[in-house]
């Protein structure tokens, strides 16, 4: 199938590297395009899900790259917009792409987009996006062989297994309940899916995955995956349900987790916030992580008409 004019179709092999180069930033031409080309398979990008169209003279002016996740949720990828006269255009290649997915086995779609970027802000809003929360990527190195924390009394780190898994969905819909880190997403998803979102982020190691019990009661989580860098470990999950938080516990969690990876290759631990989540961010900046990028996190709900 050749790429269509204005309305954007699905791509096949003869026409993917073009369609790619409109996805990179102006002036990239095909060495650039090949080499997406390859990352994204080393890395197990699907390329499957392009979309783009060309103009009157015959050139590829917008592409549309979905790449679908574990958890019902796909990452949606636009080509730059450089002039407010590409939005109604782009706009609308973003509303026809949303309503392809619609077809699929999927609940959420998502974009990150430079915060500074306003001219995709307003294009993926009348495309059909909104927007979710401005996060805040942090990170903090890890010293070597630090010593595990005493535990409060009453409190016990129970390594996550196989027969907990409902115990752990029981566990973060509690966390949900009055949290302040991207308290839009609520009920968007199903807790299944979202562990299996957790799950593929990174390289998952069950054994970075824990459950904090509480006075017999199990009230929190904290999940750690290797990241795609050999020296980094990304910091997934942490929570506490409504009975834990105000006692320190999602310090003592993260000490724990310090403790553990400690021992292990890594040199750094990662994880994006909500910037309107200024407990979580206090507590971060105290145990050493310091912010190093934002980035503008939108989303559309694949179930609404």
């Amino acid at each position: 199938m050749t790429i269509g004019l204005h309305q954007p179709v699905l791509i096949e092999q003869q026409d993917r590297q073009e369609a790619i180069r409109c996805l990179l930033p102006p002036g990239s031409g095909r060495l650039q395009a090949a080499r997406f080309e390859r990352f994204a398979t080393e890395n197990r990008i699907g390329l499957d899900w392009l979309w783009a169209s060309r103009n009157e003279q015959g050139e590829v002016c917008s592409s549309v790259l979905c790449v679908p996740s574990p958890g019902r949720t796909v990452m949606v990828f636009l080509s730059p917009v450089v002039d407010s006269q590409q939005i109604p255009e782009r706009a609308s290649h973003l509303r026809h792409v949303l309503e392809q997915l619609q077809a699929q086995s999927l609940d959420l779609a998502q974009a990150l987009l430079s915060c500074d970027d306003a001219l995709a802000r307003r294009t993926h809003i009348e495309g059909g996006f909104r927007e979710l929360a401005s996060l805040l990527y942090m990170e903090r190195s890890l010293a070597r062989r630090q010593a595990l924390p005493p535990a409060p009394e009453g409190i016990e780190v129970v390594p996550w297994s196989p027969e907990l898994e409902p115990t752990l969905a029981a566990v973060l819909e509690a966390s949900y309940e009055g949290t302040l880190d991207c308290p839009g997403l609520c009920g968007l998803r199903r807790t299944e899916d979202i562990i299996a979102g957790h799950r593929a982020t990174g390289n998952h190691d069950p054994a970075l995955w824990n459950l904090l019990r509480v006075d017999g009661e199990f009230s929190g989580a904290i999940l750690v995956n290797p990241g795609s860098s050999r020296d980094t470990v990304e910091l997934v999950y942490l929570g506490l349900a409504p009975s834990a938080r105000g006692r320190g516990l999602g310090r003592y969690l993260l000490e724990t987790m310090f403790s553990q990876v400690s021992s292990g290759p890594w040199g750094r631990m990662t994880l994006a916030v909500d910037t309107l989540n200024r407990p979580a961010i206090r507590l971060y900046e105290q145990c050493g992580f310091r912010g190093s990028t934002h980035r503008l996190a939108m989303v559309h709900s694949l179930g609404e008409s």
